[in-house]
């Protein structure tokens, strides 16, 4: 294993030592120089850095064992360290059959926590692996920064987004410009334009899309009631944009991401890894039985 896993490795046998402990002093056991089950003492039963090196070796090499079955099933990759600690984020996007090629088109976002949040369009390929606006691949607005986004960041002049507010998406496909509001008012970039993206190839559309920062939440109203829409009236209805889901019953399901395990191909003669098939099978009922009888395959 790298040192990042080792790393990893330490804190989990830690961990799990520490939930020995909780567990055996919820049982009544204490402290003991001598292993006595009766009177329900242990010389383990101290902090995690006083066990003896012969303990703590035992304890890392089970744990090293579970984590090295993540890694070959490709639930843990080398070349990904931030799946070691938390994920930061989160995105959300209607599936990639809904991208939009012609129109203009409208969306809001209510803010429930004033946080790190970005909202507005990305294309279908758009993929976690990389911040959203990082690349070419999302046009999104993050309130808490008052910034735009795609393929880096610049200031839009504005006051950080508060609890309540809403933000209004336009995307012109016409035009090719993208433009963002914030309780009915523009936004602004560093030029003085109200055209935060302009001139950008439409290739397989774009779709609504929504990045959550850790314990942030908001509102995603893609307006397939276009009367629940607080600020369409105001920066989108005149100017003949259409809510996103206006010919839609219902919202369309969304699209959300997280770290996905990698995948490998299998060599036929890999060591480690024994492939098998399992054929399940049914009987037919005995009045449909022939005079032989035969299994019917169910699925292999």
């Amino acid at each position: 294993l790298c040192p990042t896993l080792e790393k990893l490795v330490d804190l989990l046998a830690e961990n799990e030592h520490n939930v020995w402990a909780k567990e055996h002093i919820k049982q009544g056991w204490t402290y003991g120089a001598q292993q006595d089950v009766k009177a329900k003492r242990s010389p383990y039963l101290v902090p995690y850095n006083q066990l003896g090196e012969r303990r703590r070796r035992a304890g890392r090499e089970g744990v090293r064992d579970a984590v090295c079955t993540l890694l070959v099933h490709g639930y843990i990759s080398l070349s990904t360290p931030c799946l070691v600690s938390t994920e930061k984020c989160r995105v959300f996007r209607p599936d990639k059959s809904y991208a939009v090629t012609v129109g203009k088109w409208y969306f809001e976002f209510e803010i429930l926590t004033a946080g790190n949040m970005r909202v507005g369009w990305a294309r279908p390929g758009c993929i976690p692996d990389k911040e959203l606006g990082s690349d070419d691949q999302a046009f999104v607005f993050s309130g808490d920064e008052a910034h735009w986004y795609h393929q880096g960041g610049v200031p839009l002049g504005a006051l950080p987004w508060q609890k309540g507010d809403v933000v209004g998406c336009m995307l012109d496909l016409s035009e090719h410009t993208v433009k963002v509001a914030l309780n009915g008012d523009l936004l602004f970039n560093e030029n003085g334009s109200e055209l935060l993206a302009k001139d950008f190839p439409i290739n397989d559309g774009l779709l609504p899309v929504v990045g959550l920062g850790v314990n942030q939440m908001g509102k995603l109203n893609l307006g397939s009631e276009p009367d629940s829409l607080q600020y369409f009236s105001v920066c989108g209805l005149q100017e003949g944009y259409k809510p996103f889901a206006v010919d839609m019953a219902s919202h369309p399901s969304l699209w959300m991401t997280w770290w996905q395990p990698q995948f490998a191909s299998i060599k036929p003669d890999d060591p480690n890894l024994l492939v098998s098939f399992v054929i399940r099978s049914i009987w037919r009922h005995p009045e449909q039985m022939p005079e032989s009888p035969q299994l019917t395959p169910l699925n292999v």
